[in-house]
């Protein structure tokens, strides 16, 4: 192997023939018709005029336009859809390892995608560059004096001088068009010949001249330079300089690209391709009318994709070669342009094929598709053979025959009129040499040995589908298939029997029986299959869902399908094995339905397929072998926080997130990316997911480190290429290490502040409960209060009563003790007085202990009124009041029809306890007049209300104390002063005779003493106030204030000081133990409630429940 210095002399050597060989004229060249395969965004109206395209690292196409903006393409999508991916826009730029590389006036900017331009280096201000390229590891600039070479990986800097080049040539501006690293030396193009590296500057290779040189290419493979010019590309083998150097094309060259058996060279006349193993040059045709041409002349870029295709950049948009495209040959024929093809049969002997078409039969030789001959002028519909002689061709006219061998048409008046006269649509011949045959909708079959027709007439078809028409005649070991408009029927023994299931699959398109004897079917919705060896129908799967089939044939390698997304090859068991569509040579919807054929032509099986753009040719074995490239799957684009921050994975580090942003990838496939099915998942997981779209967003992912794989969804997974993106998802600022130790010291401190906290809570609850506690301690004092107060009048009531008794028991001794000296005594006069006295004091007794009686009883006033008086002595002797009894009344019975006397005295002597002071006297005077019983009770205590006032006695309003005397059958007077108080109280009185009347005197006499000035006495003031309007609802502090003529805050302040309590507090208290009463008398709680000064008995019942703990009703509830 030669060092690299040893090329330079052989190279200077060839360059000196540069321009003897420019001057040599064109070639004539071959012409190809190809397909051109145009951007998807083209079929929304947009054209993207690029001026430069740079394939992307894994994939994918940067465009670069004429406006200088910058996109990229994955497959599907234009990213972005608005604007660049470069902040700032430039006409000149090159692409390598991964950035863009630009230049303003003296500085060089290097950008990826998405991110913001980094500033490489600056040259001495002043200089402005003017061109920049890229070749190898290099990024070279050059202005008007000098080339700069900057390596993109050792950054170093090389300046190269114009100085000496402007000296030889004497130009007044040299421009560098182009510049390429050949071995170990720099080639220029300029306007003014090629220049060679030297040192630190250039000379100029004077065979050159000061010819425009355009382009440069040096390929690493072939050691070839290629060297464009204004008349073509000239190829030149640096290793063997003499040997005869080539050009192709004829016109200025604008781009040259290298794939692994040509040469593609773009000029501003078209696309030339040239092949390293002919030799030949080819020009692709262009069909500006058609959207897979190549429409314009220029091509301003060519860049081979290493996938199988060639990208080209055109002045009217970007178009994409498939090299694997080149399997299927495209036949143009200038007679059947605009005469569509509607069959192909193979002609009998194998060399050729019959086209049947609108304007006539034509028979075309497998070695010359340009010279079709014409057999029969005019419409065909069908033609069949039955041997090496015979052609019958079905018109509308009838039926007319053709012989092979002498070219010649056969006389067909044998045949009966009906075929000769009649529209005939499809012929076909069976396996027993029967025609058969449809004019209009009658099937009919013709015996050629006796020449006899039958006619099977239209009644055969299912009424269900009416009207019907036949579509396809095709004869089988199995029978005769007729194919119609809403499925298959069979003619088989005689019989025409409709596939019912065929109906599911609507209008037959082909009908093909394979070498196994398998019928197959193309419809209009599937493609099914009637085994030889089964009489129920199979459904085969195509290469997706929802297209439409076009055509049937086979090979020795399986069963060929065309379809509305290219040919598939099928096993004989129905399994797909291969497919070939858009954009590996085929276009979608270009195949014609009915219209495929295959023969072995020179040993070789080859498919004839029926196109709307000609005819296509491909050899069966070769794409049998062959495989389409692989489609690999691009990160297009990478959002984070819908921001974008990668296009076409322009930089390979890995991506950082920060915690709760979310992450979403568009996904491109190139060069097969139509039918793109994705699935995923994320390193660690075992199962792949299904991706419906071509995009995928991730949220809420935890911290760590991700990794990405994709893949193209296939049944064969061990097949489908596989790519990967890895990221990372940082720690939350509260995950670091910082904020670890904040945690720590917030942790120690809530703790802290935790026991704090608990503490004053406890402290706190405790002071609640304890609150609690003397709250309910206060409700069962108060309670217990209440109780002890009626029970203590109760008590009372009972041992008066008790007292009544014991006194009437003493009456009655004496009684006793007389009737039985009496009775010693035989006195039996006295006797009878005696047993009715004492019977007449039993009858009092047992008056005074059933109280509950309706009828009129006589009762002893004297014994009750002593009674109550000897129940009262204890109190009043406490109270240091003075008792004074002057009762003059001897016989003091009354008639009453309800016994409360009692009660009547208890609530008279209890009110006086209240309301006399120590060392007054209370004075009870009865004495009889007029027949009428009097107890007059006079002191000189606190003043009583009069009857008409509504103050209360006691517990029981004055009204209701008259209400009990009148029920006993009494009157009652109350006259109250200041000075004095008398209650006078008077029944009728009932004679009686009484042999021992009794006088009972009682008197106990106190010494008068008088009351001093004390708090005491102010505070029976304060409490006689309290008593007299307790029941108002407007009395309170302020009111009792001005009544005592004192200030509401001494009255607070002095009463608080003895009491021990609020003045407030007091009131509540006092008109709540009053409710207790009434509600004990039997009062309705709403109207103890407003007459106890309470305007709300809700709230009433609030302060009763807060006082006693039990609501009013729960409190009668009780005590009932």
């Amino acid at each position: 192997m030669k060092g690299k210095n040893d090329y330079f002399k052989p190279l200077l050597w060839i360059l000196g023939f540069l321009t003897l060989l420019l001057a040599q004229g064109t070639q004539a060249l071959d012409k190809a018709p190809s397909i051109f395969y145009p951007l998807p965004a083209q079929a929304q109206g947009k054209i993207f005029a690029a001026q430069n395209l740079f394939l992307g690292e894994e994939g994918g196409i940067w465009i670069h336009d004429v406006h200088g903006k910058v996109v990229f393409f994955d497959g599907q999508n234009i990213l972005p859809r608005r604007g660049s991916v470069l902040s700032q826009e430039s006409e000149n730029i090159t692409y390598l390892n991964n950035a863009f590389w630009t230049f303003i006036d003296n500085e060089l900017y290097r950008t990826y995608p998405a991110q913001d331009r980094e500033l490489v280096f600056s040259l001495t201000p002043g200089i402005i560059i003017k061109k920049i390229g890229s070749s190898g590891n290099f990024i070279w600039l050059a202005d008007e004096t000098h080339f700069y070479t900057y390596h993109a990986q050792t950054h170093k800097l090389v300046t190269y001088s114009f100085k000496e080049m402007y000296q030889l040539n004497q130009a007044s501006r040299l421009i560098v068009n182009d510049a390429k690293f050949v071995l170990s030396k720099w080639v220029l193009a300029t306007n003014a010949g090629v220049y060679l590296s030297d040192g630190e500057s250039f000379s100029h290779v004077l065979s050159s001249g000061k010819n425009f040189i355009e382009k440069l290419y040096f390929s690493e493979k072939r050691r070839e330079l290629v060297i464009g010019t204004l008349n073509g590309g000239l190829i030149i083998d640096v290793e063997d300089p003499k040997r005869q150097q080539k050009l192709v094309g004829d016109s200025h060259v604008l781009s040259v690209a290298e794939t692994d058996q040509e040469y593609w060279i773009g000029t501003e006349d078209g696309l030339f391709v040239h092949s390293f193993l002919t030799g030949k040059t080819v020009k692709l045709e262009s069909n500006d009318q058609d959207n897979n041409g190549l429409p314009g002349n220029k091509i301003y870029s060519l860049v081979n994709d290493l996938q199988g295709g060639i990208w080209i950049a055109t002045d009217k948009g970007v178009r994409y070669f498939s090299l694997f495209g080149q399997k299927f040959k495209r036949h143009s024929i200038a007679q059947l342009n605009n005469n569509p093809i509607t069959k192909i049969v193979t002609r009998s002997d194998n060399k050729g094929y019959l086209f049947l078409t609108r304007q006539g039969l034509y028979q075309v030789d497998a070695e010359d598709w340009q010279e079709p001959k014409l057999i029969f002028p005019g419409e065909v519909h069908d033609v069949a053979q039955i041997d090496d002689h015979s052609l019958w061709i079905a018109t509308h006219t009838g039926i007319v025959i053709y012989h092979l061998q002498t070219k010649k048409m056969i006389e067909t008046s044998v045949l009966p009129l009906r075929l000769r006269s009649n529209d005939t649509k499809h012929l076909e011949f069976d396996h027993e040499g029967l025609l058969w045959g449809a004019t209009g909708n009658h099937l009919w079959s013709y015996q050629l040995a006796d020449n006899s027709l039958t006619d099977f007439g239209s009644e055969w078809f299912v009424d269900a589908f009416l009207p019907a028409k036949i579509i396809k005649l095709k004869s089988t070991r199995r029978g005769v298939f007729i194919g119609t408009d809403h499925g298959v029927y069979l003619f088989d023994k005689g019989k025409i029997v409709f596939l019912r299931a065929t109906s599911h699959y609507g209008q037959s398109i082909d009908i093909f029986e394979s070498s196994k004897g398998d019928v197959w079917f193309a419809s209009a919705y599937g493609v099914f299959v009637l085994a030889h060896d089964r009489s129920d129908i199979r459904s085969i799967d195509m290469v997706e869902e929802n297209i439409s089939p076009k055509c049937l044939t086979e090979t020795g390698n399986g069963i060929w399908l065309t379809s509305s997304q290219g040919i598939s090859l099928y096993n004989p068991m129905g399994e797909m094995v291969k497919h070939f569509g858009d954009p590996h040579g085929l276009m979608n919807n270009e195949f014609k339905s009915g219209v495929c054929e295959s023969s072995i032509i020179n040993n070789q099986q080859q498919l004839l397929l029926g196109s709307r753009f000609g005819l296509v040719t491909a050899w069966s074995s070769e794409l049998t072998v062959a495989t389409p490239p692989n489609t690999n799957i691009i990160f297009s684009q990478v959002n984070v926080d819908h921001i974008p921050v990668m296009f076409g994975r322009g930089r390979f580090q890995t991506l950082e997130l920060e915690y709760g942003s979310s992450i979403s990838f568009l996904f491109g496939a190139l060069p097969e990316s139509r039918a793109l099915s994705l699935e995923y998942r994320i390193a660690g997981d075992k199962e792949w997911q299904r991706l419906e779209s071509a995009q995928l967003t991730l949220d809420h992912l935890l911290p760590g480190h991700y990794r990405l794989l994709v893949r193209n969804y296939s049944p064969n997974p061990q097949n489908s290429m596989i790519n990967s993106l890895s990221f990372i998802v940082d720690n939350p600022w509260y995950w670091s290490s910082w904020a670890i130790v904040l945690y720590l010291c917030l942790s120690i401190g809530l703790i802290a502040f935790a026991s704090w906290w608990r503490s004053r809570w406890v402290t706190k609850v405790n002071r609640k409960l304890k609150a609690q506690v003397a709250l309910k301690t206060d409700q069962l004092r108060h309670q217990s209060k209440i109780v002890l107060t009626n029970n203590q009048q109760l008590r009372k009531q009972l041992q008066i009563r008790h007292i009544v008794v014991e006194q009437m028991l003493d009456s009655i001794t004496p009684t006793l003790n007389q009737l039985i000296y009496r009775s010693q005594l035989h006195q039996l006069a006295r006797l009878e007085s005696l047993a009715l006295k004492v019977k007449r004091e039993l009858a009092l007794l047992r008056n005074v202990r059933n109280d509950k009686t309706a009828t009129q009883l006589l009762y002893d006033l004297s014994i009750i009124l002593n009674s109550c008086v000897d129940g009262w002595r204890e109190e009043f002797a406490k109270a240091n009041i003075s008792l004074a009894v002057n009762n003059e009344l001897k016989q003091a019975y009354i008639e009453s029809a309800h016994f409360n006397l009692d009660i009547i005295f208890n609530t008279l002597l209890s009110d006086a306890v209240k309301r006399l002071y120590r060392n007054q006297e209370l004075q009870i005077h009865c004495y009889e007049r007029e027949k009428r019983l009097f107890i007059v009770m006079i002191d000189c205590g606190d003043q009583v209300q009069s009857i008409n006032s509504d103050k209360r006695i006691s517990g029981f309003e004055l009204e209701e104390m008259q209400l009990l005397v009148q029920r006993s059958g009494g009157e009652i007077h109350i006259f109250s002063s200041p000075e004095r108080n008398l209650v006078e109280l008077s029944w009728p009185s009932v004679e009686l005779v009484s042999d021992a009347p009794e006088v009972i005197v009682v008197e106990e006499h106190s010494e008068d003493k008088f009351i001093d000035v004390t708090e005491k006495e102010w505070l029976k003031k304060v409490e006689k106030l309290v008593h007299n309007y307790y029941s108002d609802p407007e009395f309170s502090t302020s009111s009792a204030a001005k009544s005592l003529f004192v200030s509401e805050r001494s009255l607070q302040r002095r009463f608080k000081a003895i009491t021990n309590k609020t003045f407030k507090e007091y009131l509540n208290e006092i008109r709540l133990e009053k409710a207790c009463q009434y509600l004990l008398a039997g009062g309705k709680v709403a109207q103890v409630a407003f007459d106890c000064g309470f305007n709300d008995p809700s709230y009433f019942s609030q302060r009763f429940k807060h006082h006693f703990g039990l609501s009013p009703t729960q409190f009668v509830d009780d005590n009932e």
